[in-house]
């Protein structure tokens, strides 16, 4: 592709949520994949038209035994008081302003301080969107950049209380070995395998994910997590077996204007799920 990782991670952050599907549907056709959608629709729809176009989307390449989740929306979509950007006689697209850009900031870990390279809003005064913008980013860059079967399933409202995710019903998400959703923060090198009192998956499934993450050099814990969609897929029994893994966002806590994306937490996260699906279409 054009343009850089880091620079396919701000794009996706910085769109809003209909513009970014308009962009999948644009896109992902392009690649091999065929995409379906069902009649979920956001309340926010009733307010803007730019959400009409916002269901549950299911994109499909080839005979995929795995497909990666994640969902559209962010926190700061569903404030009540949304700030527009850009010329206000237009009818906006984005719910906030947002201006992602690359910092270098000087962190502690483990008694000293390194330089990391950061993603965030350029003044800190809007969330910059990586829950779950990071998600959506990581998943379509594999599935452009790789020609493996895949499947891709995009959601929305999930940041207020996993709506469309409760709904969601394609026939094709229970032929699956395995949905991976890219969507924990806040902690790093972690993979979800049961929320509550829902295990996501079998024993198998977590030993090979975790062998795959140890083979790259960049070994993950086994933890159990936040409530999140493939929890509502899986106690609805439409999926087999599921994970949800830390991508790289931190400080996510609502629409927090100070959270930031670990850019080489993001990269590491994206060539794991690279390595993921290569298994499983290749085995």
């Amino acid at each position: 592709m054009a343009v850089t990782f880091e620079e396919f991670i701000m794009q996706c952050c910085k769109s809003g949520e209909g513009g970014l599907r308009k962009w999948i549907h644009k896109i992902l056709p392009r690649y091999g994949f065929t995409i379906k959608e069902d009649s979920y629709l956001p309340e926010r729809a009733r307010k803007q038209d730019s959400y009409k176009n916002v269901h549950n989307l299911l994109a499909v390449r080839g005979n995929p035994k795995i497909c990666l989740v994640a969902h559209t929306d962010v926190c700061r979509d569903h404030d009540s008081k949304p700030l527009y950007y850009g010329n206000p006689k237009k009818k906006p697209d984005h719910s906030v302003m947002v201006e992602p850009v690359i910092k270098r900031v000087e962190v502690e870990e483990e008694s000293h301080k390194i330089i990391k390279r950061i993603i965030q809003d350029k003044n800190c005064e809007s969330q910059v969107g990586g829950d779950d913008r990071l998600g959506v980013a990581i998943n379509l860059w594999v599935a452009l950049n790789t020609g493996f079967d895949v499947a891709l399933l995009f959601t929305t409202d999930e940041e207020i209380g996993l709506k469309s995710a409760r709904v969601v019903d394609f026939a094709e998400l229970r032929e699956y070995d395995l949905c991976l959703q890219v969507d924990r923060g806040n902690h790093s090198h972690e993979l979800v395998t049961k929320i509550g009192s829902t295990i996501l998956c079998d024993y198998d499934t977590v030993v090979r994910l975790l062998e795959i993450a140890f083979d790259m050099g960049k070994p993950r814990q086994a933890i159990q997590g936040a409530n999140t969609d493939v929890a509502a897929m899986r106690d609805r029994k439409i999926i087999k077996n599921a994970v949800n893994m830390t991508c790289g966002y931190h400080s996510s806590f609502s629409s927090n204007p100070n959270e930031y994306i670990d850019i080489e937490e993001a990269t590491d996260t994206m060539k794991y799920v690279a390595a993921i699906v290569k298994d499983y279409a290749i085995k």
